[in-house]
């Protein structure tokens, strides 16, 4: 699975997926040794073949929504099982059974499938750019409740980077703090903010204004692999000159579980049976 590349366009999904999936750790004097560990870790972290299901509540606007989340061979699948914080209406459920047979469909399966590795290998190039792009300085240290000792750092971009791409280009314009466990060697959290308006293309393709901020927080699922819990999302720009980019998004997941592989019919009768034990979001982290 790659981590957090299952919520979210281009070139702004890139990053999203990208910033989800910074982690950090190994020598403390030697910031830009420690992330480039940390984008080894990261790429043989998500190399690896597991399948999880989970629950997550999206913020959209006014709407909020929560689901019930499987990944199988195949691709991922969801199933809204509140919203607002309330089960669905008949009406609203017989909406998100089509929504279910729609998205199961084998050909859009494989549509979706397709997409998602596509990100994924904009998602690899980006991280290969990392070391290049920020200048790494550690503030102070602490320990976790686990004993792992946890660093603070400040990144800001490099003055000399050269974005090879466009997408690479929105990293000239960002700065923030994150937070990593040392033992572990990953992101805790990260917490980033756009400085400057950035464009792509010469501003031909699309500008993303000053002011955008992102928020991601990630934690240990399993002894190999971790997973983003938390992610706060809000971007303002424009592209092709006038078409308006607007990102306002805040999602929170839990209760990650790893599963065996299913077929997608499975996968489908999996969340089905999670649905209906569903917690009161009240009962959520």
């Amino acid at each position: 699975m790659n981590t957090f590349a299952k919520r979210s366009p281009a070139p702004l999904l890139a990053l999203i997926v990208l910033l989800a999936s910074f982690s950090a750790g190994q020598a403390i004097n030697n910031p830009e040794e420690l992330v480039s560990a940390a984008i080894r870790n990261q790429i043989a972290d998500t190399s690896q073949p597991q399948l999880f299901a989970w629950k997550e509540r999206k913020h959209r606007g006014a709407r909020i929504e929560t689901q019930s989340v499987v990944e199988t061979p195949d691709g991922t699948l969801s199933r809204v099982t509140l919203i607002d914080n309330r089960p669905l209406t008949p009406e609203q459920r017989a909406a998100e059974e089509q929504r279910v047979r729609r998205m199961s469909d084998p050909a859009q399966m494989r549509r979706a499938r397709k997409d998602r590795e596509e990100d994924d290998e904009r998602t690899r190039h980006l991280l290969a750019t990392i070391p290049d792009a920020f200048h790494f300085t550690v503030l102070s240290t602490s320990t976790a409740e686990n004993g792992h000792r946890l660093v603070r750092m400040a990144f800001t971009p490099r003055p000399d980077f050269r974005p090879p791409n466009r997408e690479a280009a929105v990293f000239t314009g960002m700065r923030g703090e994150m937070v990593v466990d040392e033992a572990a060697k990953r992101l805790v959290r990260i917490d980033g903010t756009l400085f400057k308006d950035v464009n792509f293309g010469w501003g031909i393709l699309g500008k993303l204004y000053s002011g955008g901020r992102f928020l991601i927080e990630q934690q240990e699922v399993t002894p190999t692999h971790w997973e983003a819990t938390r992610s706060v999302l809000h971007f303002d720009g424009k592209a092709l000159f006038i078409k308006p980019i607007h990102v306002d998004e805040d999602e929170f997941a839990w209760d990650f579980k790893q599963v065996p592989p299913m077929s997608v019919a499975q996968a489908v009768r999996y969340l089905a049976s999670s649905s209906q034990s569903q917690p009161s979001a009240s009962l959520a982290p």
